[in-house]
């Protein structure tokens, strides 16, 4: 079950749309390093089925799995303001630009 990411930006951020299937929030970790991002989730599903009416017809299907997916963007994250939100199996981040350090000029003594 791969991650599929949808990564739009302007001029101060960038905002990525991220599907991922199966997971509950708690199973998802998102990690910024500058100017890469990482997304990852362990899912466990179980699902199981009786027939009824005296049929002794049982179907158990388990599913483990991981996925993650990286993605490195054209800028540095302010990683300190950037926000993850999940919802209906689609994790949304807010990243924005790391604001550039202001030069300075050193007076020689």
């Amino acid at each position: 079950r791969d991650i599929r990411v949808d990564i739009t930006g302007t001029e101060i951020e960038c905002q990525v749309r991220a599907k991922v299937p199966g997971a509950k929030k708690e199973d998802i970790k998102v990690s910024i390093d500058g100017n890469r991002v990482s997304i990852s989730s362990e899912v466990k599903s179980e699902k199981e089925e009786k027939a009824g009416n005296g049929t002794r017809t049982i179907c158990k299907e388990i599913y483990y799995g991981s996925s993650s997916r990286e993605f490195t963007l054209a800028h540095d994250i302010d990683d300190k303001a950037s926000t993850a939100k999940y919802e209906d199996g689609v994790l949304k981040l807010t990243l924005p630009k790391r604001k550039e350090a202001v030069s300075k000029t050193l007076r020689i003594q």
